[in-house]
């Protein structure tokens, strides 16, 4: 698989990628009407459609490779007063929950790998999407002019990486209707259409794309944390009740958080845990596990834990948690 490469986006003049294409206008009623909430902006870009959609009312997650692009949306973000959860990452391998999503929105993105790449990203599309989410986005078409010129260097039968230009160095699948429709194995296709534009944003030339909206068709699971839930665990306290987030000044911890010591988590740091029902900052913790809070859109999940293993209502739990978990997209397992 052809190493993913990155826009850059700091050399990109054009107001183009600052608007919102057509297509959102559309989706962010459809979806809205359908009740769908929860939305990833796959390849966001400097972000003009994780704008969009987050003052059309969604919960958005926002994901790009550029790690200027996600720096210039966050800067756009404090303009409009608006907060929501962006992350550096590789659509190859994104770092979210499975069934996350209840839609998402991939405008002229997914193409940017070779042929063993598209298959990867497909495969986590489908695992981030709940059951019967919906994902629109696009595919470069084999009738493009590039395709057809071989401009830049043949990787595989599918695949062109672009030299020179704005896209220099950035690898390109193109797709004919078969290639579309194996992909989309383990979806609803719900609409394929193929459009030609006769100049692109960034080339004087003929360009030609697979727009797809499709279904996820898979089993509907819940998280399961009936192995967790009641275990005995111990640890360290690495930021006390009153101390102060390394990164973020600001935030001030009102309760002890720490980590259970020999127990991993899936981003590789050993398990993260919140100590409720003690007054006081401390350095060590013992107790029972009460409570699992589900991140969607991260890799983590946070234990709740307290002394004797005594309950706590569900509504305390989660204003007792919010000063950090508000920056995620989560639930309350019991």
């Amino acid at each position: 698989m052809v190493e993913s490469k990155a826009w850059d986006w700091k050399n990109i003049t054009s107001e183009t990628w600052l608007k919102p294409s057509e297509e959102s206008f559309y989706y962010a009623e459809k979806w809205r009407s359908e009740g769908r909430k929860r939305l990833l902006d796959l390849g966001c870009g400097m972000g003009r459609h994780a704008i969009f959609f987050d003052a059309h009312g969604f919960t958005v997650t926002a994901i790009d490779l550029s790690e200027y692009g996600i720096n210039s949306l966050r800067e756009w973000q404090k303009k409009n007063d608006t907060d929501f959860r962006t992350v550096v990452g590789d659509m190859t391998a994104l770092p979210f929950a499975d069934n996350a999503f209840d839609c998402i929105y991939s405008y002229h993105v997914v193409s940017h790998t070779d042929t063993e790449g598209i298959k990867r990203i497909m495969s986590e599309i489908r695992r981030v999407l709940r059951p019967g989410g919906e994902i629109y986005f696009d595919l470069c078409s084999k009738d493009a002019w590039h395709f057809r010129q071989c401009v830049g260097d043949r990787l595989d039968e599918n695949t062109i990486r672009f030299v020179g230009g704005p896209e220099d160095g950035i690898p390109h699948y193109f797709a004919d209707e078969a290639n579309v429709r194996e992909l989309l194995t383990g979806f609803n296709v719900n609409v394929l259409r193929h459009v030609q534009t006769l100049a692109t944003p960034l080339y004087n030339a003929t360009g030609s794309h697979w727009f797809a909206e499709a279904d996820v068709a898979k089993e509907d699971k819940r998280p399961d944390f009936s192995d967790i839930i009641g275990k005995a665990v111990s640890g360290r306290i690495d930021r006390p009740k009153g101390s102060a987030h390394p990164r973020i000044p600001d935030m001030i911890y009102p309760v002890n958080y720490g980590y259970v010591e020999g127990v991993f988590a899936p981003d590789g740091a050993e398990q993260d845990i919140y100590l409720l029902g003690v007054d006081e900052p401390c350095e060590t913790f013992s107790g029972k596990v009460i409570a699992v809070w589900h991140r969607y859109n991260d890799v983590e999940d946070k234990w709740i834990v307290t002394p004797d293993g005594a309950d706590l209502p569900g509504d305390d739990i989660v204003k007792a948690i919010d000063f950090q978990e508000k920056y995620f997209d989560g639930e309350l397992f019991r």
